[in-house]
C-alpha cells in the first residue's frame, strides 16, 4: 500500500461515491442503473470523507486497477466489467484504508460481463447496492488482517467470532439492531460460512444475506441492521434512510 497522508488544507468533504468504469463498456441504461446504486448508498453516510493523497502502482489492490497518483477528495470505486464465470453476479474489495477510520479511500467491484445483459433493472440494482456495501467494508474489514492502514498500521478490532463451525457477528451496533428486530443474538449474529454476509436462514432476503441473489426482481430491502453495521465501521448512518424490513418468523419466504 502507499503511503496517504490529509493535506492540512484539504478540508473534509461530504461524503460522495466516484466511480470509475473499466473493461466491457455498459450500456446507458446499465450506466444509469450502477449510479442510481451509488446513489443510494451515498444516501445512507452522513459523515465525511477526509482527502488523502494515494500513490499506487497499477495492479496494487487488483490486477485489473490503474496507478492512482492523486488527492482523493471522495471515495473511489472502480467498476471493472469483465468476466467472473456463471456463477457469480460481481465481486468486491476496499482498497487502501484511511489511517484512523480504517475506512476505504477507494476500492474495486468486478461485475460479471457473464449474463449481464439478462439482468433486469432491478436485479443489477440489488447487485450493485450489494457489491457498493462491501466496498465501503460491511463483511469485507470484518477481521483484523483486513484493516491495515494506507500507512500500514492495523487495527485489531474484530467483527465477528467463530463458535464450533458457526461465524457470528458481534460488533455492538449490529447486536442491538438485530436485538431490536426480535433477533436472539447470542453468541451474536448468525453468519453465512464466508463470514461476510449474514445468515440466509437468519434474515432471508436482507440486502447482505447470503441467499439475498435468490430473491429476484426486485431490491431487497437495506435494513436498519447493515446500517448499523456501517456504523460499527465507524460511519456516521442515515436511520430514515433504512427500508422497511422484519426479520422471518419461521421459514424463508419463497419470493
Amino acid at each position: 500500500m502507499g503511503l496517504g497522508l490529509a493535506w492540512g488544507w484539504a478540508a473534509a468533504t461530504p461524503f460522495q461515491i466516484e466511480v470509475r468504469m473499466l473493461g466491457r463498456p455498459l450500456t446507458s441504461s446499465q450506466r444509469k442503473t450502477v449510479d442510481e446504486a451509488m446513489t443510494r448508498v451515498s444516501s445512507l453516510i452522513t459523515s465525511s470523507f477526509v482527502p488523502v493523497q494515494v500513490d499506487e502502482d497499477a495492479r496494487a489492490c487488483d490486477r485489473a486497477l490503474p496507478a492512482v497518483h492523486e488527492l482523493a477528495r471522495h471515495l473511489i470505486i472502480y467498476v471493472n466489467v469483465t468476466r467472473l464465470g456463471r456463477d457469480l453476479y460481481a465481486d468486491s474489495t476496499p482498497c487502501d484504508l484511511h489511517d484512523g477510520t480504517y475506512l476505504p479511500i477507494y476500492a474495486l467491484i468486478d461485475l460479471n460481463s457473464t449474463g449481464l445483459n439478462d439482468l433486469s433493472h432491478a436485479d443489477l440494482l440489488d447487485t450493485m447496492i450489494h457489491e457498493t456495501l462491501h466496498a465501503l467494508g460491511v463483511g469485507t474489514l470484518w477481521t483484523s488482517d483486513t484493516r491495515v492502514s494506507i500507512s500500514g498500521d492495523q487495527d485489531d478490532t474484530r467483527f465477528i467470532r467463530k463458535v464450533g463451525r458457526t461465524y457470528y457477528y458481534t460488533a455492538p451496533r449490529g447486536l442491538a439492531a438485530y436485538r431490536a428486530l426480535g433477533g436472539q443474538a447470542t453468541p451474536g449474529i448468525p453468519l453465512d460460512p464466508d463470514a461476510g454476509h449474514w445468515a440466509g436462514n437468519a434474515v432471508c432476503s436482507e440486502i447482505l444475506s447470503g441467499t439475498a441473489g435468490d430473491y429476484t426482481g426486485r431490491v431487497n430491502p437495506i435494513s436498519v441492521l447493515t446500517l448499523a453495521a456501517l456504523q460499527d465501521l465507524g460511519y456516521g448512518v442515515n436511520l430514515a434512510a433504512a427500508s422497511a424490513f422484519r426479520l422471518p418468523r419461521h421459514a424463508c419466504p419463497v419470493d
